[in-house]
This record gives structure tokens, sequence and C-alpha cells, in this order.
């Protein structure tokens, strides 16, 4: 599955979709198929897909990749005769867990693999939300008058209610340590 966005401003129109994509020069998408990551770039000036999976592409993708993009760019009104999609010579994934290092930066070597990983997490805890007021189980906020319980063994709280009113004066062992 093929999934694009254009962060450029929002579209009402099927007419204002058609001249953003008319307009890019470049549509960049990560595909995830099962866990697996890979790059798609497409050009809508030159009809082209440059698809790049760092398992390597073959043929059975890479004909996948360019009939989701058809059909994409057919959706957004742009017509799609001659259209094409090809590779380039890439390093391979050495490993079965660097795809979506790979994906996004296109680095092989085992120390910048774990470097980027590192940053790339990083970057995503900085950015997340703060749910250490948030219970485990249901996800809901804390409210006030509710009574909370934390499980001894992982230190995540839950709603007493959530876990069916386990007794606070015994050791807690939450559904996921049990």
């Amino acid at each position: 599955m093929l999934q694009m966005c254009i962060f450029q401003q929002e579209c009402n129109t099927f007419a204002t979709t058609l001249r953003l994509i008319q307009w890019h020069t470049v549509i960049v998408g990560i595909v995830n198929e099962n866990h697996h990551w890979m790059l798609v770039v497409m050009y809508p000036h030159e009809k082209k897909t440059l698809f790049l999976d760092p398992l390597g592409e073959g043929k059975g993708k890479t004909k996948v990749c360019l009939q989701s993009t058809r059909a994409f760019m057919r959706m957004k009104g742009c017509k799609v005769s001659r259209w094409t999609c090809s590779t380039l010579p890439h390093n391979r994934q050495q490993d079965s867990t660097s795809c979506g290092v790979l994906a996004l930066k296109f680095e092989t070597s085992q120390k910048a693999v774990h470097e980027l990983r590192l940053d790339i997490a990083t970057s995503l805890l900085r950015e997340s939300d703060d749910l250490s007021r948030l219970c485990f189980y249901c996800g809901m906020e804390e409210q006030d008058e509710e009574h909370w319980i934390c499980c001894d063994i992982c230190q995540q709280w839950y709603h007493h209610q959530c876990v069916q009113r386990p007794p606070v004066d015994q050791p807690y062992l939450c559904p996921g340590c049990t």
C-alpha cells in the first residue's frame, strides 16, 4: 500500500489536489509492508517513480510500485500513460532490523545505522507526549477521586477499576506481568 502526504496546504477540492500534485517536483513516501520499510520517490513532471528497497527490488515489487503509483496519480487526476518505475544501485540491508534507517537515510555501515537509530529514537521520544499520567490499561488520564494501583513488577499505573479492583493491601501484578 502506498501512502502519500502533501503538507503544503489543505486540499478541499479535486482541482486543488490536482494543482498541488502537478506543482510538486518531487513527492517522497515511505512504504511499510509487513514491518519492512521501502522508499518511493515520485517525479510527477517526468512521469516516473524511483523505488528503493533495502533488501533489493525485484521485478515483482517494482511492478507493484508502478501499479500503486499510477493508481495514486490517476486518483489525483493526473494522466499516467507512459509512467515508469525504476531503481538505482544501492547498498543492501545487512541485517533484519535496519530497513527503517536505510529507507530514511540510506546509510549501511553498522556504526552509522546504530547511531542513526539512536538519533531517530531520541527525536521520536523528544517529540512524543508525556504518557506518565495515563492509565496503562485504558489510556485515559487521571481523574479526581479515582483510585490508582501500580504493578509491583513493571511499575505501570492503572485505574483501580480498570484492573477489576484487586486488593490494595497485597502485592499487585498487572495482566501483562502475570
